[in-house]
């Protein structure tokens, strides 16, 4: 297990002597996890948002009438040419 330090003011920790029946390092843990998820749901909540909104900017009736593997070899050419569009 990897190891991590930081400081608090000497009030805080002064406080935190105060209960040694609280183990400290594992209520850091925990929070530092719980942390992490959220951070994590955010970027996933951002992704589908973003899916969702390029998506609904397709029209489906020219992309059902559009030779997409034609256009993905256009913009690798393109893009390997050093070309722009």
């Amino acid at each position: 297990m990897g190891s991590v330090s930081f400081r608090v003011p000497d009030e805080v920790k002064a406080r935190m002597e105060e209960h040694d029946e609280v183990n400290w390092s594992a209520v850091l843990r925990d929070h530092i996890k719980e942390e992490l998820q959220s951070l994590e749901s955010r970027n996933i909540a951002h992704a589908v948002a973003t899916s969702e909104r390029l998506s609904s900017a397709i029209d489906a009736d020219d992309v059902a009438t559009t030779n997409t593997a034609e256009q993905i070899r256009e913009f690798r050419d393109t893009r390997y040419s050093g070309e722009r569009p």
